[in-house]
């Protein structure tokens, strides 16, 4: 009977232990998660101090030259017509752009070079994004007040592939040279391009890349119909080869760029352009003789 008593008070003994240590576990468990709680909120506020700090600094990143020529104004894009004028992408460029249709390529495609003042009639209207780059509206005779660049409407239709992949044709426009530096893709610098797209029509496989091989590759696709204007910027190590945007694909597209730059740094989402200067490391100005 003693041992039984023995066993009972043992066993209520081991049930108060555990409940004690069941106990103390929560608590600790209960703590940790405060604990952890507070880190997590620490790392938070630390990491937006730290995203603040790089916005901040991006924003006061010394602008290099554009390293394109030509891309306020478009002076050498339809230089023989009035804006406004729809012309065919064969007879549009002159130096120093340079376009062509690739291994077989065949399709129709035009260009109209827009003043500011002709967006709305051809469904460009300036949304808040844009503002960014355009000037506040005015007056019908100064439309967007301090505004002085050149829009780029393209209507392409790809309708044969190349010779080497017939599912997919390629239209180079907006070339613009191949410069050799150090090495190309080579250098831990940073080089950066961005510009402003406005995709009203896509159908088929058809994108847009206007940037890609030198600098970092931005894409425009059916995804982007509809938006209105958008800043695409996107980033990458070194410098590549030619400077050659292009359509890819089959299909109908219609979009306009404005404000083409490539250049190095890391601006992030910061709207980024300078002027044209065109070549600015060859130390012999503009190569406006130079194409593709």
């Amino acid at each position: 009977m003693a041992l039984e008593q023995d066993i009972g008070r043992l066993i209520d003994s081991t049930d108060r232990l555990t409940d004690t240590v069941d106990g103390k576990i929560s608590e600790i468990t209960t703590t940790l998660n405060q604990k952890s709680q507070e880190i997590d909120s620490k790392l938070s506020a630390k990491e937006q101090a730290v995203d603040a700090k790089i916005a901040s600094f991006q924003k006061a990143l010394p602008l290099a030259p554009n390293n394109l020529s030509d891309t306020k104004l478009f002076s050498k894009i339809n230089a023989d017509h009035p804006e406004g004028t729809v012309v065919d992408v064969m007879q549009s460029h002159s130096a120093p752009w340079s376009c062509f249709y690739y291994k077989g390529t065949e399709g129709t495609t035009t260009v109209t070079k827009l003043g500011n003042k002709m967006l709305a009639e051809h469904g460009l209207d300036p949304n808040s994004e844009f503002h960014r780059a355009l000037g506040n509206y005015r007056s019908d005779i100064d439309s967007y007040y301090g505004s002085n660049f050149k829009i780029l409407l393209f209507d392409v239709d790809l309708t044969k592939g190349r010779t080497d992949d017939p599912e997919s044709g390629r239209l180079f426009v907006l070339n613009q040279g191949c410069p050799t530096f150090t090495g190309w893709s080579k250098g831990e610098f940073l080089t950066q391009a961005n510009c402003w797209v406005n995709v009203l029509e896509q159908s088929g496989s058809l994108a847009f890349y206007p940037s890609q091989n030198r600098s970092a590759t931005i894409r425009v696709g059916a995804n982007d119909v509809g938006k209105g204007w958008q800043y695409k910027h996107a980033v990458r190590h070194g410098w590549g080869g030619c400077h050659q945007p292009f359509f890819g694909g089959l299909g109908k597209m219609k979009v306009a760029i404005a404000l083409p730059y490539v250049g190095t740094g890391d601006h992030g989402d910061n709207f980024i352009w300078a002027d044209s200067v065109g070549h600015p490391y060859s130390h012999t100005g503009p190569a406006n003789e130079e194409g593709a």
